[in-house]
């Protein structure tokens, strides 16, 4: 029979069913009243929150050794099959013998309950060894990030070494091609200088001291520019290489010729000291003493190599 409106009688009935307090029997009929009946389901619906917060109203009490040593008495002497086994007078899907054709039963509790019996839940084993293996994992990812961190440290002022290291050597090749730039416009102008009609060539060849020596003189009568191009052998310390003009009417120095680390001389000199006509000059290279040099007015012999202009 369907209710038109809630009245206490239905609100009774619902409120024992949502505690649990009907008989199995009754329980069975509300159930299948329910399908029928929409105020009972919203009045069942209404209790639900309620009854689910009845537990927590309660303040907690621990409970007594005794009760607990009975409650682990009374769960160990119950199988599992005992504790969540359907009564043969349950209402199953199926027939019933005088009613025939069963429907099933709507009903969000019955429905509730028995999702949860369904449910297997873990043992206490599989709990501890879930438990150990999460422990495991970060225990390893903890160790992993320690050795990371540790290594990276560790490796830090090597790689900082390397990168200064690296830093330094980009600087010399930086400088080593900033001078091979520097050479190679110098040997460019020397060969515009050799297409020139008013340079002069000189030849330098080593002499018995230094017979390795050679290079050449271009001398330019129109500006008075003298560039030395020659290959030396190096300058002991405390001497340098000196350039002279050498005429009938006398020797006149030019200028020192700084020579780099492997002994190549590439020099360009400023100079209004020509003395006479180009055509006779000898162009004469010695190896003077940084000490005694100011008080010299001819070069030291044996020259380390000398070449006449053409």
């Amino acid at each position: 029979m369907k209710h038109d409106r809630a009245t206490e009688v239905t609100r009774q009935q619902a409120a024992l069913y949502a505690l649990g307090l009907l008989t199995q029997h009754e329980a069975y009929c509300f159930e299948r009243h329910m399908e029928e009946c929409a105020v009972c389901r919203e009045e069942f619906g209404k209790l639900l929150y309620s009854v689910a917060q009845i537990g927590l109203a309660v303040s907690e009490k621990e409970p007594s050794r005794s009760l607990r040593r009975r409650l682990v008495k009374r769960i160990d002497s119950t199988t599992r099959s005992e504790l969540f086994s359907t009564s043969p007078k349950e209402k199953r899907p199926g027939t019933d013998k005088r009613n025939g054709p069963v429907k099933k039963s709507f009903s969000a509790h019955s429905t509730h309950v028995k999702s949860v019996f369904d449910v297997k839940p873990y043992s206490r084993k599989t709990v501890f060894f879930i438990n150990v293996a999460i422990y495991v994992i970060l225990a390893v990812l903890a160790a992993f990030t320690f050795y990371v961190r540790q290594y990276v440290d560790l490796r830090k002022p090597w790689l900082q070494s390397r990168i200064e290291a690296s830093e330094n050597e980009l600087a010399v090749l930086r400088s080593q091609f900033n001078a091979q730039h520097e050479s190679t416009e110098k040997l460019e102008r020397v060969v515009d200088l050799i297409r020139k009609p008013s340079v002069h060539v000189a030849h330098l060849k080593g002499l018995p001291p230094r017979p390795n020596n050679t290079g050449i003189v271009l001398l330019d009568e129109l500006t008075g520019e003298i560039t030395v191009v020659g290959a030396f052998s190096f300058a002991p310390q405390g001497t340098f290489y000196q350039l002279w003009l050498s005429a009938p009417s006398g020797r006149v120095p030019v200028g020192a010729l700084p020579s780099e680390w492997n002994g190549n001389i590439l020099t360009v000199i400023k100079s209004d000291k020509i003395p006479g006509a180009v055509s006779g000059i000898t162009a004469i290279v010695s190896l003077e003493s940084e000490s005694d040099f100011s008080t010299r007015k001819d070069p030291t012999e044996p020259w380390s190599a000398s070449g006449r202009f053409n």
